[in-house]
């Protein structure tokens, strides 16, 4: 290991999406988070839920087979762990959003195949000596129209009724995708011209038949070049000891008027 790797500030080897994100959201914030190693994170029924729903998930794409049992199971064992109220509506929804993912999927991408679920990205990062670090939900494979292979990077997140038109076009939302394709490219030594990417929406209070979106994602040389120069800033920044607050950032900060941020 070299002296680089073991200076630097988190103490580990890698740095991941979500570690990006919170630094540019507020710097300091992460220098709590990943430097001094705080954190007040209570599970709430979302965060519960969301886990057992991309569980099923991955396992109909490593089985062929949708068994809602599967959200099930956990939904009912984190009810009782955190003592949630209602576990029954929970239940019936991961039923019916777990029911419309099979055709959902067929409708969306033609004579697709799985890739892989749940692939886990370590790769290295040019002229540096720290890994990109990440989970991809699932990588599906398609063909275009003159029978050329097409991937799909594919994140599935759970949502009330879907997402604002600010949050869609949100960089910050969308720049996770756009790591994991630079990345997952590398690995595989793909061109990224043959990878598209995307969110798909799974709505808690969607009407039947609507419980599931797939929101594209692009990636074209400006999104590209911000993505590069955000990783770059970010390791600079956090090797120099450079943690700044942002006030703007502080409403839904965990740590905002706590002992640690006043």
């Amino acid at each position: 290991m070299t002296e680089e790797l073991i200076n630097f500030p988190t103490g580990k080897q890698h740095v991941s999406y979500s570690e990006i994100r919170n630094w540019s959201e507020c710097s300091y914030r992460h220098r709590l988070l990943y430097v001094d190693k705080l954190s007040t994170f209570d599970a709430s029924v979302h965060t519960v839920f969301g886990t057992a729903i991309h569980e099923a998930c991955e396992k109909f794409l490593k089985t062929g087979e949708m068994s809602p049992q599967v959200a099930i199971d956990m939904i009912e064992a984190g009810w009782i762990e955190h003592g949630f109220d209602g576990v029954e509506k929970w239940n019936e929804t991961a039923k019916a959003i777990l029911a419309e993912v099979p055709g959902f999927l067929d409708s969306t991408f033609e004579s697709w195949e799985v890739v892989e679920a749940e692939e886990q990205l370590y790769e290295s990062i040019e002229n540096d000596n720290l890994k990109f670090k990440g989970f991809i939900d699932a990588i599906i494979k398609t063909q275009d129209k003159s029978g050329k292979d097409v991937y799909w990077i594919l994140d599935w997140k759970t949502t009330s009724w879907g997402w604002h038109a600010y949050k869609k076009r949100d960089f910050k939302v969308n720049a996770q995708l756009m790591y994991y394709k630079l990345f997952w490219a590398m690995k595989h030594n793909v061109s990224p011209e043959s990878i598209k990417i995307g969110f798909v929406l799974l709505k808690r209070d969607a009407k039947p038949g609507k419980r599931c979106e797939l929101l594209r994602v692009s990636l074209g040389p400006k999104s590209k070049a911000r993505v590069e120069k955000q990783l770059r800033s970010m390791l600079k920044s956090v090797r120099s000891g450079m943690f700044l607050k942002n006030r703007l950032a502080c409403k839904f900060c965990e740590f905002y008027e706590t002992e640690h941020c006043t």
